[in-house]
């Protein structure tokens, strides 16, 4: 939500949808932009009938509510991805009977979506997660195993949208979700073999992973900052509603994570969150401040994590940072559709999808109260 009071959404039939929250507003959409379900007939140069069923069985077991599958907004350029395969990009523009002046996308009243094209290399697999950087680059979690990343700064160019990916990495299995720490220039990913797998953001490439739930998949993941002792953690969530928390060893001087050992567990630590957090699938995890998390699962409801210190043990001749912290549910919202799969977060406002045909906000700012 770093374009507060613009999101970007898609819808089950397919559609971009570009909003002003503040005004409750559509102010730019365009529809047809993907496929809402998968396609009875297979196109040439694309993921096969049967490689896009079992993709969305991945991410959405027997509750799939069609429709859009990631997007993201940087700047005035939207990626999305589809069940057909690859990533398209769009550009929001005015129209020309738009009488607001400004350049700053709040100032839109009437607006466009204006196609850029798609990047080809992308057509074969299916982009089940999509995250820009600060620096414009958009980094691609893939379901054949993959994640790749495109130069998006400069969109004036003929060349535009870049083709060959600055980096490309593999991984054990589909990649589920992805999220991005630039304070650690590390990634991490979710796997549909049950693992988290850290990747370094400089080069794109895997460096370590834990496999974490046994028959199920990792379907979500975020990296949370501590409030207590300046460290991080990655959270993990599965599709069976468990969630995993992995503190990272992280030298605060150097500000940088272990990559040879980057894991402060023991063998006999469990890292799973008690009580079971959700009854179905984690669909999406984010953090709003240091300390804090938020995850949504198909079970309906929305949670809101913090991590709390507990007494030193001095009976334990090792204690490792799984052992100082515990993660504590502050509330837990419920009343979604079982079809929630997206949340996001300013620290102030918790935006989701899972309504009827809406796009749910709590306001939790001084002025929403």
């Amino acid at each position: 939500m770093q374009k507060y009071p613009i999101a970007v959404c898609g819808g089950a039939s397919g559609s971009l949808y570009v909003v002003n929250l503040e005004e409750e507003k559509v102010i730019a959409k365009t529809t047809g932009v993907h496929d809402g379900q998968v396609s009875k007939e297979q196109q040439a140069g694309r993921p096969s009938i049967n490689t896009a069923k079992q993709a969305m069985e991945k991410l959405y077991g027997r509750l799939d509510g069609g429709g859009v599958i990631a997007v993201q907004l940087h700047d005035d350029i939207i990626a999305s991805s589809g069940r057909e395969g690859g990533v398209k990009l769009s550009r929001i523009t005015k129209y020309e009977n738009d009488m607001h002046t400004g350049d700053s996308l709040e100032d839109i009243v009437d607006g466009d979506l204006v196609p850029l094209g798609s990047i080809h290399e992308l057509h074969k697999t299916i982009a089940t997660s999509l995250k820009f950087d600060s620096n414009g680059n958009l980094w691609c979690g893939c379901y054949d195993g993959t994640i790749r990343t495109y130069n998006m700064s400069d969109t004036s160019t003929a060349q535009f949208p870049s083709q060959k990916p600055l980096f490309q990495s593999d991984f054990t299995d589909s990649v589920l979700d992805i999220d991005l720490c630039e304070d650690l220039n590390l990634g991490v990913a979710a796997t549909a073999d049950g693992g988290a797998a850290l990747f370094d953001m400089s080069t794109g490439q895997f460096f370590a992973g834990m496999m974490l739930f046994d028959g199920f998949a990792c379907r979500s993941v975020a990296v949370v900052k501590h409030a207590s002792d300046q460290g991080y953690s990655v959270m993990a969530g599965g599709s069976d509603g468990t969630i995993h928390r992995l503190p990272l060893k992280f030298d605060q001087e150097n500000e940088l994570v272990d990559q040879d050992n980057p894991f402060d567990v023991l063998d006999t630590d469990d890292t799973t969150i008690k009580p079971k957090p959700h009854t179905g699938p984690v669909m999406s995890m984010a953090s709003p401040s240091s300390g804090r998390f938020l995850s949504g699962g198909q079970d309906t409801s929305l949670k809101i994590w913090e991590f709390i210190e507990t007494a030193d043990d001095d009976n334990k001749e090792e204690q490792t940072d799984q052992n100082k912290l515990q993660t504590k549910c502050l509330y837990a919202l419920t009343g979604y559709k079982l079809w929630l799969g997206s949340i996001c977060t300013d620290g102030n406002r918790l935006v989701s999808d899972g309504g009827n045909e809406n796009i749910i906000m709590r306001d939790f700012s001084i002025k929403g109260k």
